[in-house]
């Protein structure tokens, strides 16, 4: 399962497939030579570009929600993580790619394995809490990235 590092790496031509990914992830790749990349894997048929189901993004949403990242996962990073999770319950062995560190904890929490290419990667699991640095507000709910009571930036912090 490769978010846009593995991509960017080289991976699908590198090592035997099939890889997947998602639509979202194929949006972040611009840059020419993992433009190549991305249409020589699929070509090859080393890359499937896949979108997880409807049930499978609202498990991912739950993941980061439990851990306090809802936040810090982009919307590509809630994909990555639901195709995983739904490859998974395909019974394939996945594991997912990714430098992203919020990516790796959600997906360490959900009993994925993980690979970085360039960093060291995470060395476990962290729950995050959400709140508002201006006036303490703590959502009780995941909300949007602003805070509903001064209109601040939330931010995370990792829970005690």
């Amino acid at each position: 399962m490769l978010d846009a590092a593995g991509i960017f790496a080289g991976l699908p031509l590198q090592a035997p497939g099939p890889f997947y990914t998602t639509p979202s992830v194929v949006e972040e790749v611009k840059d020419e030579n993992s433009r190549r990349i991305l249409e020589r894997s699929a070509t090859l048929g080393r890359l499937k570009v896949r979108s997880p189901s409807q049930g499978f993004m609202e498990e991912a949403r739950r993941v980061a929600s439990e851990l306090g990242v809802e936040v810090s996962l982009s919307h590509t990073d809630v994909e990555v993580l639901a195709l995983a999770l739904e490859l998974r319950a395909s019974s394939l062995d996945v594991v997912v790619v990714t430098d992203d560190y919020m990516l790796q904890n959600a997906s360490t929490y959900a009993g994925l394995r993980f690979m970085s290419v360039k960093t060291l990667g995470i060395r476990g699991v962290r729950r995050y809490e959400v709140y508002c640095p201006a006036c303490g507000y703590k959502p009780s709910e995941p909300v949007s990235e602003s805070c509903p009571r001064c209109g601040h930036s939330l931010a995370r912090r990792p829970k005690a």
